[in-house]
């Protein structure tokens, strides 16, 4: 199989992943760029700019795609795919079936993933998904509708702030308990993230109130964390041949 390139621009974060096999990439760069802020644009066309360039030395042609920020922004999203001709505009509900074919892909036990990003959120089953304009970056509401969850057994949380939590707490079986303990060291130590990036710390309460949030309405006494997501959809989408480029 020949390296496939995955480029996502997401609302908080940007991915460059090239890799002949997934569980082995060549490639993996990620920049963490808040698209909402004033000059998230800029500095996100820069970074795809330089991706652009060194994919161009490789000889290697990438599929790309944006999430909710990019929806949002048509100048932001035509920039980009004059950048990279190779592009899918994903709608929320095609952007949570990429995530969870690649969490499912990994382990199999899964039956709802819950995708948190910096602009929205997906939660998805086998049966379907539910696309919510609300993430890490922009969560304002108190109160969210989020779907009957009854049926979910096996939640995987995906995403920056899932991903920064199992990492504080060192494990990626996780409770509520440690939801709520990150949350208050956040309030009372946040001199322990001082290593962490200023974007990540900034949007990480909003991420974790929208993670307690689900976790809370799912009732579920235990969760998991999965690092895959859009990017390993993408990537397998393409090695699948089940890519619409628009």
């Amino acid at each position: 199989m020949p390296p496939r390139a995955i480029v996502k621009f997401g609302s908080t974060s940007a991915i460059l992943l090239v890799a002949e096999h997934l569980q082995h990439p060549t490639v993996y760069q990620q920049e963490l760029i808040d698209v909402f802020s004033p000059g998230g644009p800029e500095a996100l066309i820069k970074v795809a700019q330089s991706w652009r360039e060194d994919l161009r030395r490789r000889g290697i042609e990438a599929l790309a795609a944006g999430g909710e920020a990019i929806r949002r922004n048509a100048g932001l999203e035509a920039r980009l795919r004059a950048l990279f001709p190779h592009w899918w505009h994903l709608t929320g509900d095609v952007e949570g079936r990429l995530a969870w074919i690649a969490v499912k892909a990994a382990d199999s036990l899964v039956d709802g993933v819950v995708d948190i990003g910096g602009g929205s959120t997906e939660i998805i089953t086998a049966d379907g998904t539910w696309s919510f304009s609300i993430g890490a970056a922009r969560f304002t509401e108190t109160h969210v509708s989020w779907p009957p969850l009854t049926d979910i057994v096996h939640p995987a949380f995906i995403g920056g702030t899932a991903v920064s939590l199992a990492r504080w707490a060192g494990r990626d079986r996780l409770t509520l308990r440690e939801v709520r303990a990150m949350q208050q060291a956040l309030q009372a130590d946040p001199q322990q993230f001082r290593e962490w990036s200023p974007l990540r710390r900034r949007i990480l309460p909003q991420g974790l109130a929208i993670l307690a949030q689900v976790l809370e309405h799912g009732g579920w006494p235990t969760f998991t964390v999965s690092t895959r997501g859009l990017t390993e959809g993408l990537w397998l989408a393409a090695s699948l041949g089940r890519v619409h480029p628009s």
